[in-house]
């Protein structure tokens, strides 16, 4: 089940082009198992143990850049492969409203049970109900929960959630941006995918870099604890998903140079076990004290700390993603472990499995009474696992399913009537 060799004559074949890809769709299962690690062993104690392991199990950030590099990939890939490879151009409209039939019924589910279970007697305004059903409760400057939870009881996840909405209502206009600084200078209608593809990639690494500009500001002159929460700072994560899609789109133009991005991509899927590897050992120098202490020693966080973990979870996360994503559509041990049919069941019920799980771990304290803080990770982790799972399938069927089936439904509507 390896990857063949491409060495010889014979081009080596493109990344597949289909939106939706199943090695990828397996890492976001992971990443969603890895933020329900993350947050157990946050309420077992775990954390703030010794040795290597409570090292690892600090850094909650890293499963982060995973989700955020996955929606670039997947998000951008219809505006870069209009531009470099002359396919329809999306309809902007169709993606917003697809996009808000994917994340808010779900979420209004969730954030209506938690405030009604836990949050009630701080509700004292329709404000307080409306911030946080449009998910903007983020960007509040006095919220009426403790800042430091980073969000009402239940939804304390859910700052990562309205960073992605945030990077969903930017993207439009973000790629259009793209689209024109791609083709600047073009003139006869001639397009060159090759010089596209590179200004892309150097854009991309442009915003990248803003983002250090901006974390400079949130810590001077005075730290501003709730900005550091919003898309500027976490961007980078961001455009290594967008630089992938640039780059496995490119791999399917007929250029020269294109043959030799698609060379380098098929070099990138042969060596997955490598880059894995490297990939580890990105994120292992993120978990020690170059990424700064293991629990929090003050309120504000050393700069340079934040940014070497920003650095190397975007090194990480492209370690990860690119090579998973540029698989080759054959029966390779990545495809195979990603993307077979457990895999995909449980990337399906992977959102559900986020948006539950810290009100099911605060009802599973509340029904057994157990103290917290007792190192005993595997009860609760399993119970609450077991909880999120079913639920998460519950909610599946009957929420996200049929949101995203009308969202499909709009789209053909659309296509029908331009076609008339």
């Amino acid at each position: 089940m390896q990857v063949e060799s491409h060495a010889g004559a014979t081009p080596p074949a493109a990344p597949p082009s289909a939106s939706r890809l199943d090695g990828v769709d397996g890492l976001r299962a992971l990443a969603a198992l890895a933020v329900l690690v993350f947050h157990v062993a946050g309420v077992v104690g775990l954390h703030y143990g010794e040795g290597p392991l409570a090292w690892v199990l600090s850094r909650g950030e890293a499963r982060v850049a995973v989700f955020f590099a996955i929606s670039g990939l997947l998000l951008y890939r219809p505006w870069v492969k209009s531009l470099l490879i002359a396919a329809p151009h999306p309809s902007a409209k169709i993606y917003t409203i697809r996009r808000v039939l994917r994340i808010f019924p779900l979420y209004w589910l969730v954030a209506a049970v938690s405030l009604l279970l836990y949050n009630l007697d701080r509700l004292h305004t329709p404000w307080d109900w409306i911030e946080v059903a449009l998910l903007i409760h983020v960007f509040d400057p006095d919220p009426w929960w403790p800042v430091i939870q980073l969000g009402p009881i239940g939804l304390q996840q859910m700052w990562t959630l309205s960073v992605d909405v945030s990077f969903y209502l930017l993207l439009p206009f973000l790629a259009a941006a793209l689209s024109r600084v791609a083709r600047a200078g073009e003139s006869g209608g001639t397009a060159r995918p090759d010089t596209r593809a590179i200004r892309l990639l150097i854009a991309l690494g442009v915003l990248s870099l803003a983002s250090f500009g901006y974390l400079f500001a949130v810590h001077h002159p005075v730290y501003t604890m709730r900005m550091e929460w919003w898309l500027p700072r976490f961007f980078p994560w961001f455009a290594v998903g967008m630089a992938i899609c640039v780059l496995t789109v490119w791999a399917r133009a007929e250029t020269p140079a294109a043959l030799r991005i698609r060379a380098w991509c098929a070099d990138m899927a042969y060596h997955t076990g490598t880059c894995f590897t490297l990939a580890v050992l990105a994120f292992g120098l993120a978990a020690t004290t170059l990424g700064g202490p293991k629990v929090p020693v003050s309120p504000v966080p050393e700069l340079g700390h934040t940014a070497f973990r920003l650095a190397a979870y975007a090194v990480m996360t492209f370690l990860i993603v690119a090579p998973v994503a540029m698989q080759p559509a054959t029966r390779t041990w990545v495809n195979v472990a990603l993307g077979n049919p457990v895999m995909r069941w449980l990337a399906n019920l992977s959102y559900g499995l986020f948006a539950w799980q810290i009100l099911l771990i605060w009802v599973f304290y509340d029904v057994t009474g157990r103290p917290k803080l007792d190192m005993a990770f595997l009860p609760v982790f399993g119970a609450v696992l077991a909880a999120s799972l079913v639920l998460s399938w519950i909610t599946y069927h009957l929420v996200e399913q049929p949101a995203r089936a009308l969202g499909k439904r709009l789209e053909r509507r659309r296509s029908q009537r331009a076609t008339d």
